[in-house]
């Protein structure tokens, strides 16, 4: 059994404020598309040229109520809010000039259309990442939004009155978010605590698979060796008996045998029965070297003491060499018996190098691996070539002791 801890909730609010970015971004394009498209028609209506000046005050609320929206910077998104209030007083100006001159009766301050692009500018704080920066930002753009273009209506010679449409989107967005954060709050709430349950719950189950299989390992091992020493004959130890031994203890220094995964137990543990190759990848991982083992490892025990020691000294100049010199930091090790022999490869997709040269890069592999190999009656093989990598083909005899 397997616990994943995978526990979704936007506790930061970064996708909150997101999708919050863009929804007040549609919201202002609304209202200062509809106030654009009415200030357009009025141009040919009045043949007031000045509203172009209101058109260009409108794209600079919406430039900045966009930028305030979608800044993670509290302080950018404050000057941000105060240029689209700055760009709102000056369509206000020329809106209100021009719809006073207009014949009819003098509209009042909350004329619709000084009041549609108030909305867009209401909207700045909705997105913000902390409840006290959304609220500063919303007051700004109430503040400085409407609270100029009333002055800029008076300045006209307009009649002031309450905007009660606007009065009321801004208690109404500053209730919003209030109500988003206090949800927001207890979301996070919510998930520490799922989180907590859900760590103790893996924890709790890796600490039964690492005792189900510690218990299952110490008696594959040091139970197992007891009895066999309980029912062995007094005297000296057979070599295949002290191999035994030798092996287990290697294991049980090495926790990661118990703590592999079902995929990896049956690799790990054949590799684990081969005292000599468990220590050879393991000098080659405090190398840095990542060694990759494969074939009839068992048959490595078969190796008398002799043989063994000199295959062990012949490996490791092997993974040597490999990790001073081929370049790459991954090595392959292949056994293969066909007694009364034992044949072992180590292999390297490195740069390679010329074999009939005696360079120093080949001077370990020929005193270290061929002559110890040749002395117990074994033969070496080595195939490289520049850029081609590195194969050395050990072959000793496979005689049990």
């Amino acid at each position: 059994m397997r616990v994943t801890l995978q526990i979704s909730a936007d506790v930061d609010g970064v996708v909150t404020s997101h999708a919050l970015a863009r929804a007040g971004s549609w919201l202002a394009g609304v209202f200062l598309s509809a106030t654009i498209v009415i200030a357009a028609i009025l141009i040919p209506l009045t043949g007031r040229l000045e509203l172009f000046v209101a058109l260009l005050g409108l794209i600079v609320v919406g430039v900045g109520v966009v930028f305030a929206l979608r800044t993670p910077a509290f302080v950018r998104a404050l000057l941000y809010t105060l240029i689209a209030c700055a760009g709102l007083y000056v369509y206000a100006m020329v809106a209100a000039e021009v719809s006073v001159t207009i014949d009819g009766p003098t509209p009042s301050s909350d004329f619709v259309l000084l009041s549609m692009p108030e909305f867009a500018v209401l909207v700045v704080g909705i997105s913000a990442r902390s409840l006290a920066r959304s609220l500063v930002l919303g007051t700004l753009g109430f503040v400085a939004g409407p609270g100029p273009v009333q002055v800029a209506a008076w300045q006209q010679g307009m009649p002031l009155a309450l905007d009660v449409p606007v009065v009321a989107s801004y208690v109404a967005l500053g209730l919003f978010v209030c109500a988003l954060w206090i949800g927001r709050r207890d979301a996070a709430r919510g998930t520490a605590v799922m989180s907590g349950a859900a760590l103790a719950e893996e924890r709790d189950v890796a600490l039964s698979r690492f005792s189900t299989r510690a218990s299952s390992w110490l008696n594959d091992t040091v139970l197992a060796d007891l009895r066999s020493l309980s029912v062995s004959e007094p005297g000296r130890l057979a070599p295949e008996h002290l191999q035994a031994i030798d092996r287990d203890l290697a294991n049980l220094a090495d926790v990661r045998l118990i703590l592999d995964g079902p995929g990896e137990s049956s690799s790990s543990r054949k590799l684990a029965k081969v005292p000599l190759l468990v220590s050879l990848v393991r000098d080659g991982e405090q190398k840095g070297l990542r060694v990759r083992v494969g074939g009839d490892l068992d048959a490595v025990n078969s190796l008398s003491l002799g043989v063994g020691r000199a295959l062990d000294r012949a490996l490791a100049e092997c993974l040597d060499n490999v990790v001073q010199h081929s370049g790459v930091l991954e090595a392959e090790i292949s056994v293969m018996s066909s007694p009364p022999e034992l044949s072992v490869m180590v292999s390297d997709a490195g740069v390679g190098f010329d074999v009939d040269t005696t360079s120093d890069d080949t001077i370990g592999l020929r005193m270290t691996v061929i002559d110890s190999i040749v002395e117990v009656g074994g033969t070496v093989q080595i195939w490289s070539r520049p850029g081609a990598g590195t194969a050395i083909f050990v072959t000793v005899p496979a005689v049990t002791a």
